[in-house]
């Protein structure tokens, strides 16, 4: 047979390969082989094929004998790199690419691809000095710069993310998902007006794009309006139905339209399409633990150690998680566990009740290193043996546990499995917030904000301008219980005169529950102080958003973890006015005060 036939058979093959039909594409460079079998470029090809198929061992040795034939194909080096980067063998992955270098210093490709392996393992500077190598090598491969791109969008960097995309788009100005890449970090910088702009240009270039609906969808999440988003994650869907992204930004849509199930089986689709979609697995155990289905709840909770947020807590105690942690099967005698704290206050508040419980279950030595401010609170827990804080030493210890699973080893079901000790924290009385009470008199402590850092901020506070009413009622004394920078708010609207602040003395929770153990009733946003006063079983009662945090479920008055505690529900979203009328009405049918 003639090189001409060979030559037909590789245009055939390519053709099948292009409309995807790899059967037949690995059945023509076969038949290559059989008239040359030593065709490198049919060697090399078949690999890409074999490939295609998931047939990746034999690619492997096609690719092989391929550079064996000759050391010098670096087509072959670039899609043997490809290989070993999507199996996860990345360092056998780099040396094949830097390989190809060696061999071809002007292969931008090579260089793209040794730089998105160094973006597998998580080594940003030198995959963007590799995305820079490949620019610099073709200053027009707007793919490289797109990738440096998306390291800094990553980074959180998203005026210079922005930037650099703007950058690709001048070289190649119809690489559109450049588009949808700006839009998407407009979204992050809150500039939702751009992002709507630029990801309408990315739909209307590229109207089969899943990747700009669903991100133009998580834009109409950020402005509340759900159903819209609705609309754009599924039509995302539908232009590709394994999207896990898109299925999990759904499931956040459907959680805030209060459409339960839905949000649920989104989630669950997202995580069947990406078994590690860690996000998706955490957002499944909100709603899990909403539903009061604690079993499955807690053990989706555990994905949370995985989130981006988790790291920098993890790497700053090092310490701590270098050792095991305890799953309920090691044996304890003689042994210590550490418990530690992990998120934000009001959740070693919320948790550190289960540890009585626990300590019952698995007799061991308790240490527990918690925030600073916590220490002396915890004090009162007589199950810990040695007590620590985030600015002392770690004690010595065998295993350690995150404070929040505690009720997964214990296997919490239901909410009837809450412990029902109740306060199970006490502190002693401090004479410095003495407080007198006068009969047919309140004093009310008050909390209008909540950590920034913490989820759902912006949903979870509200001015202190709500709480005016009570602050001018003479019947009333209004003590404040807000920290930080938001205790500002009381001078800016020129209540310093009617508002009793002690806040500077409130140097830890100890100190904050001395206070509170003197009013008559708290009303706190959704955050440490609520806990704190459920904790002690003081009366707080607690303004929630239409959807709440997980800890509060989705409906009712009352709260199976805070006996004392009383919520009062917005029933439209983001409208606080008949949230705060049902408080003021409470407040004359309870004590016989009329708030005007």
């Amino acid at each position: 047979m003639t090189q001409n036939n060979i030559k037909e058979l590789f245009k055939k093959a390519y053709e099948y390969y292009e409309k995807k039909e790899f059967k037949k594409a690995k059945e023509t460079y076969g038949n290559i082989l059989e008239i040359d079998e030593e065709n490198i470029e049919a060697l090399a090809n078949l690999g890409v094929v074999l490939k295609a198929l998931g047939e990746k061992e034999k690619a492997y040795k096609y690719y092989l004998k391929a550079i064996n034939l000759n050391p010098k194909y670096t087509f072959a080096y670039n899609n043997l790199g490809n290989l070993l980067k999507d199996t996860g063998n990345y360092k056998e992955a780099i040396k094949v690419y830097s390989d190809a270098i060696k061999l071809e210093p002007k292969n931008y490709h090579a260089y793209n691809n040794l730089g998105m392996v160094y973006e597998k393992l998580k080594d940003d500077n030198r995959a963007i000095q590799a995305y820079k190598e490949a620019v610099r090598v073709n200053p027009k491969f707007s793919k490289a710069v797109n990738n440096i791109g998306v390291i800094l969008y990553k980074q959180k960097k998203y005026e210079e993310s922005i930037e650099i995309f703007k950058i690709a788009l001048k070289i190649d100005p119809k690489y559109y998902e450049l588009y949808s890449n700006i839009g998407a970090c407009y979204n992050k910088l809150k500039k939702y007006d751009e992002a709507i702009e630029s990801l309408n240009i990315a739909i209307e270039k590229q109207p089969r794009n899943s990747g700009s609906y669903t991100n133009l969808g998580n834009v109409y999440n950020k402005l509340y309006d759900y159903r819209k988003a609705v609309k754009l994650h599924e039509k995302s869907i539908e232009l590709d139905p394994n999207g896990s992204n898109a299925y999990s930004n759904v499931g956040t849509s459907y959680k805030y339209l209060g459409q339960v199930k839905k949000s649920i089986d989104s989630y669950k689709k997202a995580i069947e399409l990406d078994q590690n979609f860690v996000n998706a697995h955490f957002d499944l155990s909100t709603m899990y633990l909403a539903k009061g289905e604690f079993d499955k709840g807690w053990e989706e909770y555990e994905w949370r150690f995985k989130k981006e947020e988790m790291l920098p807590h993890i790497i700053k105690n090092k310490d701590i998680f270098s050792k095991p942690m305890f799953d309920g099967t090691q044996e304890l005698e003689n042994k210590t566990i550490l418990l530690h704290s992990e998120q934000g206050f009001g959740d070693s508040i919320q948790f550190i009740r289960f540890l009585p419980q626990f300590k019952k279950k698995f007799p061991c030595n308790i240490a527990v290193k918690c925030r600073d401010e916590l220490k002396e609170l915890f004090k009162s827990v007589e199950e810990i043996d040695i007590l620590t804080h985030r600015n002392e030493a770690t004690p010595d210890f065998d295993y350690h546990l995150p404070i929040m699973s505690m009720p997964k080893l214990l296997g919490m079901k239901t909410i009837k499995d809450l412990p029902k000790q109740n306060p199970y924290l006490n502190i002693n009385e401090d004479e410095e917030f003495k407080i007198e009470s006068k009969k047919g008199h309140l004093n009310i402590g008050i909390c209008w904000s909540a950590s920034v850092t913490g989820e759902s901020y912006e949903g979870k506070v509200f001015s202190l301008e709500y709480f005016k009413p009570l602050i001018e009622n003479d019947k009333i004394t209004v003590y404040s219980l807000q920290v930080g920078p938001e205790n500002d708010d009381i001078k800016k609207l020129g209540l310093e005169e009617k508002v009793i602040d002690w806040t500077d003395k409130l140097t830890d929770f100890s100190k904050t529950a001395s206070m509170m153990k003197e009013l008559d009733l708290v009303i706190s946003s959704d955050t440490s102080v609520a806990h704190l006063a459920g904790a002690l079983n003081i009366p707080v009662w607690i303004p929630l958003q239409k959807i709440p945090d997980w800890r509060w479920q989705n409906k009712g008055e009352k709260s199976a973890w805070y006996p004392s505690a009383k919520l009062f529900r917005q029933k439209s979203a983001r409208q606080w006015d008949s949230v705060f009328q049902s408080i003021y009405d409470k407040i004359f049918s309870n004590y016989k005060i009329k708030i005007k």
